[in-house]
């Protein structure tokens, strides 16, 4: 079977490239480069081998325009771009977050994607919203530990993983709120951490009213999709 070349650095064989496009993690994608040796903030990463797990260290090696994220080491392909709506609800998000904390002075700090959210060494995510009140998790090259709140503005192509992968995965390191935001049928969807594991979740539509109880904030659903026309 002939390999797929993407531009610069790296083979992908088929099969496994349409995992990847699917959202489907992929536990031994092939990586290699015309110089193995890739220099990236003046380290010497070896990318010509493929492995059954990758690390954090692995993707500090990754070149800056693979957008991917890791679960349980294996990677999960995050392209094409997000669509317009979706980065005008996340924007929407933002503001509405950031426009309440400050006018409290409330010390817990606001962030957006592409922000790096490592949660272990095998577990490098970048949520759209995230909020984070421990500072001493926030770092230079992102957030090392569990923020408090996330928010994920889904897709189609990104349900499935947001749904179950993720939500599994913020449940075991400890994310007390997770907002799970749906544009095309504008509902938001709440899980809360209760002794370790998120109680069933709570949906909110229209003009029904959602807690954020981490920052003490109450938001209309149709608040996060009052867009500009």
């Amino acid at each position: 079977m002939e390999a797929m070349f993407l531009p610069g650095w790296r083979r992908i064989w088929p099969p496994t490239l349409e995992r990847c496009a699917a959202g489907v993690g992929v536990k031994a994608a092939t990586i290699s480069s015309p110089n193995p040796l890739r220099r990236k903030q003046g380290m010497a990463i070896n990318l010509a081998h493929e492995k059954a797990s990758y690390t954090y260290e692995d993707y500090k090696g990754f070149p800056d325009h693979l957008r991917c994220e890791i679960l349980d080491g294996e990677i999960y392909d995050m392209t094409p771009a997000p669509t317009t709506v979706h980065q005008a609800v996340a924007l929407r998000i933002v503001f509405l977050l950031e426009r309440d904390m400050e006018s409290k002075g409330h010390p817990c700090r606001v962030f957006m994607a592409p922000t790096d959210v490592i949660l272990s060494d095998k577990d490098v995510v970048q949520p759209d919203v995230l909020i984070v009140c421990d500072r001493s998790k926030i770092k230079e090259a992102g957030i090392f530990g569990a923020p408090d709140v996330l928010f994920e503005v889904i897709s189609p192509s990104t349900e499935t993983k947001d749904r179950k992968k993720k939500r599994d995965q913020f449940e075991r390191f400890g994310v007390r709120e997770y907002f799970i935001v749906h544009p095309d049928r504008q509902y938001v969807e709440k899980y809360t951490l209760d002794a370790g594991i998120y109680k069933k979740p709570e949906l909110y539509e229209e003009g029904e009213t959602f807690r954020i109880d981490t920052i003490e904030l109450e938001l209309k659903a149709r608040d996060l999709f009052a867009l500009p026309e």
